[in-house]
């Protein structure tokens, strides 16, 4: 079986490491646009337009190397339960069900458990726990030792142009620009792993979907809140904890006329000291002055050794931090279209239209609402930061959902004969979490039980 992965990100590099677990003898082709010391769009070459409202999904939360938004952002692996939404749909029932069965599974592979159980907190909160990969082995790639895998090729500087189907929609061909020249390769089995947005750029070119846009909607987040004096809100407490050199978190979920929010922690926005370990962890970027910089606050510095080392925990500036709130955008008009204009590989960009209308401030108001209560009873001391929150200034954290629309498990796996597109925006919904690892036990379930199901074997 010869198996095509396009983008060697972070379901790239889970898709590659579950086909090499059950099927050890596979020849896999590995095509990614990799250049050494590239990581932004910008460099890159890619060519987006955005033409309403403000969204840097695109320009700030891709990032392009071995391992992709895994190794800048790391995340929270997290997945969804019967208590995120009170009218999922069938599709959405379906990865409900899968995440609940293979949860466990896919957390071992990272040798990792989450036992906690979710507490209703409110009549309209309750809490999540996750796992917040360490630094030192979130990049997915380097974590299941890609580049080791003998049965895989690596093709870099490999820009996927499109991809050519027959009329059953099986997927015969793939047009790729290789070190600036086309060329053409066919396999057995594709899988599009090559992110939300390219991802949809690469079928849109293929004509592979219906119409020429591609919808979709994403996370708003901003900051409602700041806490002083405790972490814990009721007989929940909500600094992170230390498991090994990972991180377990906790935050509040709710919904809102079928518009999932969620309320969560930020510690040490003001600790320079934390902000420059956050520069060495996450982004590999190390300055001397930094080393000044912990001079100067040897106190702070010290307490922040004593919380993480010894007790294990996060430590919290003053004992005071702050609680975001981030909500699914519920427009519906949000839509990616190919452009006019040729990026840098001479490929035609996208064009992105995003809208946040009235519908978020309702759900934004709710939610504070929500929080506001818990905080109230459990007789918190805080701040009301945002008053009236301007969900046009709300930040968008790359969350993107509701590319397709798929009906079932059985529509997603079967859409197309030899191919699985695996994005965020295969999600109807981003619900109140981090939605990449939801999708994982979906990864599982396909390679388990249908992989290659309408490949010609």
């Amino acid at each position: 079986m010869r198996i095509a992965v396009i983008g060697a990100g972070t379901y790239g590099s889970y898709v590659i490491d579950g086909l090499l677990r059950k099927y050890p003898d596979a020849d896999i082709t590995l095509f990614d646009v990799w250049q050494r010391g590239v990581k932004s769009e910008q460099e890159i070459g890619y060519y987006t337009t955005l033409k309403q409202a403000l969204y840097k999904g695109l320009s700030d939360g891709r990032f392009f190397g071995f391992g992709g938004a895994s190794d800048k952002w790391g995340g929270q692996l997290l997945t969804f339960s019967d208590n995120d939404f009170a009218h999922p749909d069938a599709f959405m029932r379906d990865v409900i069900s899968v995440d609940k069965a293979r949860k466990d599974e896919m957390l071992a592979k990272f040798k990792i458990e989450n036992k906690y159980p979710e507490h209703h907190i409110s009549d309209e909160l309750f809490t999540k726990t996750g796992v917040w990969l360490s630094a030192f082995h979130r990049n997915f790639f380097n974590w299941f030792r890609i580049h080791k895998r003998k049965q895989v090729k690596i093709l870099t500087q490999a820009r996927v142009v499109r991809l050519i189907a027959d009329d059953s929609e099986a997927i015969k061909e793939i047009v790729y620009l290789h070190n600036g020249k086309e060329q053409k390769a066919s396999f057995d089995y594709y899988f599009l792993t090559a992110g939300a947005f390219e991802s949809a750029r690469i079928l849109l070119a293929s004509g592979m979907l219906k119409g020429d846009k591609v919808y979709f909607s994403d996370h708003l987040s901003t900051k409602v809140f700041k806490i002083k004096g405790t972490t814990k809100i009721k007989d929940e407490d909500f600094v992170f904890r230390m498991r090994g050199t990972s991180l377990i978190t906790k935050r509040m979920i709710g919904e809102k006329d079928d518009t999932s929010y969620y309320v969560h922690p930020v510690f040490n926005l003001r600790f320079p000291f934390f902000d420059c370990m956050k520069e060495v962890l996450f982004k590999h970027h190390f300055e001397w002055k930094y080393i000044w910089i912990a001079l100067k606050d040897i106190p702070h510095c010290l307490g922040f050794a004593w919380a993480v080392l010894v007790q294990r925990k996060m430590y919290v500036l003053n004992n005071e931090w702050y609680l975001y709130i981030d909500a699914e955008n519920p427009a519906k008009d949000c839509y990616i279209t190919l452009s006019e204009q040729k990026d840098a590989f001479g490929i035609q960009g996208v064009d992105v239209y995003y809208h946040v209308g009235d519908k978020a401030a309702e759900v934004y108001e709710s939610a504070k609402q929500a929080a506001k209560n818990v905080l109230d009873e459990a007789g918190v001391c805080y701040e009301v930061l945002a008053e009236r929150i301007d969900v046009q200034t709300c930040e968008d954290i790359y969350h993107p959902y509701g590319m397709f629309d798929f009906k079932s498990i059985d529509d997603y796996f079967g859409r197309w004969r030899n191919m699985l597109v695996v994005t965020t925006g295969c999600l109807p919904r981003s619900g109140g979490i981090n939605p990449t690892a939801s999708l994982l036990p979906m990864v599982d379930e396909f390679i388990e039980k249908h992989a290659f199901a309408g490949a010609d074997k």
